[in-house]
């Protein structure tokens, strides 16, 4: 039972792809700006400080975790000189571009797969030639952009995920490991790997798995197909044969065109102030907006949803939603929209922790279904101008001098961030300052 002619085992060309994976990224970003922070332990935390998203190596000697609640840490700071930073996504954003842009120099096949982590093709590089140059790779990224890389080289995705992981624990490996044509490296890999930390397999099917008896990723592979199909369905089937050298999951050189969108914060200190509320959710729907026509997409639905506190009694959720006429990316008739769906959502006893804005029936922006009933045009060249104005001026400061009344300029409800770092690659204010 195979997943298509691609995933064969007897059609399998031989390939070598790339997983390139930036180490402790977040971490690596401040230390990049911050020289100090290479040798001090350093979390990175989420928003509103809440809880840690990030740890380098000496954080994690001293025994914190990932998701670690702040407050169970915060005592380090003083006893074990713990760095602490907020989460500064401007930041990462423009070091991850810059990082993905290098890696663009060593091969014509490039997909991006999140913020730290990329596949490339080598197919190009002679086998014999292939650790060379992913040390190469390693060595020019880290020059270009300061940020360490680990490199794991195989047949498959799945297996190159394998590769990264020991490459990235194995200190003589110096971070790279190719495992590609040598099976009896890759069973070793397997029979070691905890079948849950396979790429894919995930929480459920890991407890499945384990409770067949099923606990390591090299008895993974060697299940029979029929097995897998039935248990696992053909997803569950395609990472077994991926585990097995076939490459089933081709690069994605074009990022697919989402469907959806969101935007949503906790707010930094929960409020009863409507106004306040209503200031969060149209500057969430303008970064909506924003993003949309950064995309070239426009939205034909949009959904407010607004919370209280879990933590504390009465928990209030409620959501609205509402069609639009006309699809849009115009920021004023997103927020019309956006506002009109606030004022049906507002409760005088509620104190509001957290909002957000999702857009959804998202389409290219060239392709537009008018309404006789509706009074936006979105032809209109005046209004795309403005909007187009408005983008660049904003990109250009970095800083958004340029808002709707409606979104506010106290920003009371902000996320916290006690311990953000300077933007240092995306505000002019903040740029770094070399004294001689």
């Amino acid at each position: 039972m195979g997943c298509g002619h691609e995933c064969d085992p007897q059609t399998t060309v031989a390939m070598a792809i790339v997983l390139v994976d930036c180490n402790s990224f977040y971490c690596s970003c401040e230390s990049v700006f911050q020289p100090r922070l290479w040798t001090t332990p350093l979390v990175v935390l989420s928003n509103n400080d809440g809880s840690v998203v990030s740890l380098n190596e000496s954080a994690k000697a001293l025994g914190i975790r990932k998701c670690q609640p702040f407050f169970g840490c915060r005592d380090l700071m003083s006893s074990a000189n713990l760095a602490v930073r907020s989460s500064n996504f401007a930041l990462y954003g423009d070091m991850s571009a810059r990082v993905m842009e290098t890696l663009r120099q060593f091969s014509p096949s490039v997909e991006v797969y999140s913020i730290d982590e990329a596949f490339l093709c080598l197919r190009h590089v002679e086998p014999q030639a292939r650790t060379d140059y992913a040390r190469r790779i390693r060595a020019i990224v880290r020059q270009h952009t300061g940020i360490p890389i680990s490199i794991g080289v195989a047949e498959t995705k799945t297996l190159a995920k394998v590769a990264n992981r020991y490459a990235k624990q194995t200190d003589a490996l110096e971070g790279v490991l190719d495992i590609t044509g040598s099976l009896e490296r890759q069973l070793e890999l397997l029979a070691a790997l905890p079948v849950v930390d396979v790429w894919g397999i995930g929480s459920r099917w890991g407890q499945m798995l384990r409770d067949e008896g099923i606990d390591t990723a090299l008895k993974l592979r060697e299940q029979p197909d029929w097995w897998v199909r039935m248990r696992m369905g053909v997803v569950g089937l395609r990472t077994v044969f991926e585990l097995r050298g076939s490459n089933c999951l081709p690069l994605e050189l074009y990022p697919r065109r989402r469907k959806s969108m969101m935007v949503s914060r906790t707010f930094g200190r929960a409020t009863r102030s409507r106004q306040e509320l209503e200031e969060a959710i149209a500057t969430f729907t303008a970064s909506s907006a924003r993003k949309l026509r950064r995309e070239q997409l426009i939205a034909g639905a949009l959904c407010v949803f607004v919370s209280s506190s879990r933590f504390k009694e009465n928990f209030y959720y409620n959501s609205a939603r509402s069609r639009l006429m006309t699809a849009s990316n115009h920021t004023p008739t997103l927020l019309k929209s956006a506002l009109a769906l606030a004022q049906q959502l507002w409760r005088d006893d509620v104190e509001f922790a957290r909002a957000g804005v999702i857009l959804t029936q998202l389409v290219d922006e060239n392709i537009v279904q008018l309404s006789w009933l509706d009074d936006y045009d979105p032809t209109d060249e005046r209004a795309q101008r403005l909007m187009q104005t408005l983008d660049r001026l904003n990109q250009q400061s970095g800083q958004e001098p340029l808002r709707y009344a409606v979104m506010g300029t106290t920003g009371r409800w902000q996320t916290r961030g006690r311990y953000r770092s300077n933007r240092w690659t995306t505000r002019w204010s903040e740029l770094p300052i070399v004294r001689c």
